[in-house]
């Protein structure tokens, strides 16, 4: 690993700092996050492979020098080179452009053109949702809303623009301006889901998959005295810690989106805050994805003690950001001090051959929001 730094003392103070879940297939890459580094371009952030404590830091191109990625993981990390700042949602973006390149299977080419749809449709309901909470705030007289039923997406899509022109001049903007700006904001609000819409958006979805996950966790390690449930119980406890954390990001945001007068008024200063507000659920559940497959995809005893293994080399570390922003002490050091208690060398990988796991890899694709 003669590009790579090893770190003994991994506990970042933010989560740009501990960088965006990287969907690589690539086995050796596991648990591989990007963040930009402190002087040019990006750099890679690896868990120790023997699931001890510390990471690998390496610069981005250093990855070639560590391991021959996947065909997958050489089009993604081409992709992400390109990017000035990196979120979770533009890794999910670009992760999917080139799942739909065909490049980790037919089935996860199939399910990024379908994830796309979604998205679009999910958009435009938001985008219709805010609209008339926007119409109910400041021109409650001008008639009945209409439901944002999917399936009458170009109903809604019409009926937007015509309330659009009529609110606008109760607003002072033009209808251009109004529409850019719900259509910006539809697209930070989506993922969290407003009104009716909320079980279907991607982090409350994926939120009840991590709760889930968190109980049958701390249910294991109740009933296993062994390395299995000490590596359950860590993940029952960041999990736990993590879900506590969403929520409050979950229902601030949500606050917000009860405004959007004020909301547009906002996104014309400047929509960055906005963005970064909202966004704050999307980073606590950066990486949890995989991990809540890896458990699902486990369907017995055996295959799960293995998955305890994996999934806690792949836990993400909660920055102390995380205190900040849910304004009290937050626990955010169990996972590292779980890594400290792992005996020096010892194996944390599945020992499944490569290409099964590649081929396991892909499937997860398949299955990711």
């Amino acid at each position: 690993m003669s590009a790579a730094n090893l770190t003994q003392t991994y506990q970042p103070s933010t989560f740009l700092e501990r960088g965006v879940a990287m969907p690589f297939t690539t086995p050796m890459l596991a648990g591989a996050r990007a963040r930009p580094d402190t002087r040019e371009g990006l750099e890679v952030i690896l868990p120790n492979p023997s699931g001890g404590r510390g990471v690998y830091i390496l610069p981005w191109a250093g990855v070639r020098e560590l391991c021959r990625p996947t065909v997958h993981d050489a089009r993604l990390q081409q992709l992400v080179a390109e990017l000035k700042v990196v979120t979770p949602s533009l890794i999910r973006r670009l992760a999917r452009q080139v799942a739909a390149e065909g490049l980790a299977g037919r089935e996860a080419q199939e399910a990024a053109a379908a994830i796309s749809e979604t998205d679009r449709q999910d958009q435009m309901v938001a985008n219709f949702q805010l609209l008339m909470a926007l119409v109910e705030q400041v021109a409650p007289n001008r008639g009945a809303s209409l439901a944002p039923d999917r399936s009458r997406l170009a109903e809604l899509e019409g009926r937007a623009k015509q309330t659009i022109a009529d609110i606008a001049p109760s607003i002072g903007w033009p209808p251009e301006t109004v529409a850019a700006g719900l259509e910006e904001l539809a697209g930070i609000f989506m993922g969290i889901g407003m009104g009716a819409t909320i079980e279907q958006a991607r982090v409350p979805k994926l939120l009840r998959a991590l709760i889930a996950v968190q109980a049958e966790t701390a249910a294991w390690a109740e009933q296993h005295d062994d390395d299995a449930g000490q590596a359950a119980g860590m993940v029952a406890a960041v999990a736990g810690v993590t879900i506590e954390c969403a929520h409050a990001s979950l229902a601030d945001a949500r606050l917000m989106a009860r405004g959007v007068a004020a909301l547009l008024r906002e996104w014309g200063r400047g929509p960055e805050r906005i963005g970064t507000r909202v966004g704050r659920s999307d980073w606590l559940m950066d990486g949890w994805e995989q991990i809540c497959l890896i458990w699902a995809a486990a369907e017995n005893a055996p295959a799960r003690r293995l998955a305890l293994d994996e999934m806690a080399m792949l836990v993400p570390v909660l920055p102390r950001e995380a205190s900040e922003w849910l304004g009290a002490a937050v626990e955010t050091d169990s996972a590292a001090r779980f890594r400290r208690s792992v005996s020096l060398n010892q194996d944390w990988r599945t020992g499944a051959a490569v290409f099964e796991q590649i081929a396991r890899n892909e499937q997860l694709r398949a299955q990711a929001a």
